[in-house]
């Protein structure tokens, strides 16, 4: 199996599970304090990669708006999914939100100019037909 493909299904795994999480945590607490403790936790991760990468990280340093931009537009959604969590069933939410690499692919092949074949159009019409039969 290719090294792209084992991180791939750990990051599905990592973020599967937490939002499994985020869901108990909504069940004792109000959602901006879960989106709190949220960012302590992945403040706990990137002070770890701080520390582990900080030669890798700081050399010949800049700032990357893309990546700013990322993190900003990723912390937004969070907080929204967050709050839309809260009264969701996980069945419902949870693969309504997974589609959301189709936003991905199609920002890609408008901006980026890249090309899909019938089977990456395929796959992103069964997952958005997925969706859908999912949040009925």
């Amino acid at each position: 199996m290719e090294r792209w493909l084992i991180l791939a299904l750990i990051a599905t795994l990592m973020w599967g599970v937490g939002s499994f999480f985020g869901k108990m945590a909504l069940m004792r607490d109000i959602p901006y304090r879960v989106y709190f403790f949220e960012g302590i936790g992945t403040i706990t991760v990137l002070t770890s990669l701080i520390i582990f990468k900080r030669n890798e990280i700081f050399t010949d340093f800049a700032v990357n708006p893309y990546a700013l931009l990322m993190g900003i537009t990723w912390g937004i959604g969070t907080i929204i999914f967050i709050i839309a969590l809260q009264p969701a069933k996980l069945s419902a939410l949870v693969p309504l939100t997974a589609v959301y690499p189709a936003v991905t692919v199609i920002l890609g092949v408008l901006v980026l100019k890249e090309s899909l074949d019938l089977r990456e159009i395929l796959g992103i019409v069964f997952a958005i037909f997925t969706v859908i039969l999912l949040s009925k």
